[in-house]
């Protein structure tokens, strides 16, 4: 199996909060069955593609509006 480059690990990641608004970092990782997406989270949200929700101790993903 050739490993998936950071790019075509945004575009899934960005796929997946566009089809599951409010997603929880659990459930991102869960999907993509790699242990940690903050990175490539925090990439996401630089860029100005996601924005991240907090809600008490809850943190949610979202794609942001064009």
């Amino acid at each position: 199996m050739i490993p998936k480059s950071k790019e075509d690990l945004l575009e899934e990641i960005l796929t997946i909060i566009r089809k599951n608004p409010g997603i929880r970092p659990s459930e991102l990782n869960q999907l993509l069955g790699i242990p940690h997406t903050w990175p490539l989270r925090k990439e996401l949200i630089k860029r100005g593609l996601i924005r991240k929700e907090k809600r008490g101790s809850a943190v949610y993903y979202y794609s942001q509006k064009s």
